[in-house]
């Protein structure tokens, strides 16, 4: 485990349905987050993995060690926000270098009233997650000083649903239709079930876009 700076005011405990807890540094919203545990390998991309509307309902883990580096821009957006309901790195970079970058990695969380722990050993966790599957978990980072009951975390993790049992897409979808005009000739409706803006813009390429909620009928 990363040795952790005793002068953040913000500290964190990741909590999985088997009992088992990790106790890390606080960075992004204070509060309690739950969802299912999973990992994304990539080296680049957490922008575009926080904002993926697949990933609602989740916790996400990153496997890289170092997260944040070259910051947030709108551009790498995948929909309109953070759909995670959670954040796990190794490493947090609060000091992004890049001349794109709008705002850090913390400060994107918090934007969002998202939670993430940093500081905990996610090349443990992600062979854990590997070998037994995904797991329900509970996030919570809390101000230093404070002490969550981790019995009573156990308890309510191991009482969540399962991520089958829950429907997200009305979480991620339109509401009401929206046409997106490409200057195409032809016209395609697209069905909104979490669908990613990087597939919107690649059809707009060569179709204008009827974008209508999950639920629109035939």
């Amino acid at each position: 485990m990363a040795e952790l700076n005793s002068e953040n005011p913000k500290k964190a405990v990741l909590v999985l349905e088997d009992g088992s807890y990790f106790f890390g540094e606080g960075f992004g919203a204070v509060g309690e987050a739950q969802g299912e545990l999973v990992f994304n390998t990539g080296m680049t991309g957490y922008v575009e993995a926080l904002t993926d509307p697949s990933y609602a309902g989740q916790i996400l883990m990153m496997t890289y060690p170092l997260i944040g580096n070259y910051g947030v821009c709108k551009e790498d957006y995948e929909s309109d926000g953070i759909k995670v309901e959670g954040f796990v790195v190794r490493e947090a970079c609060e000091t992004p270098s890049n001349w794109r970058s709008e705002k850090s990695l913390p400060e994107f969380l918090e934007e969002y009233g998202v939670p993430g722990i940093q500081g905990v050993d996610t090349r443990m966790l992600t062979k854990k997650i590997r070998i037994y599957g995904a797991m329900k978990s509970t996030l919570v980072v809390y101000e230093n000083g404070d002490e969550p009951n981790i019995q009573d975390l156990i308890d309510k993790t191991k009482r969540q649903p399962a991520i089958t049992e829950i429907d997200v897409v009305p979480k991620v979808c339109v509401k009401e239709p929206k046409i997106i005009e490409a200057g195409q000739k032809l016209d395609v409706v697209l069905v909104d079930c979490g669908v990613k803006w990087s597939i919107i813009r690649l059809l707009q390429n060569y179709a204008n876009i009827i974008l209508v909620p999950y639920n629109t009928p035939a």
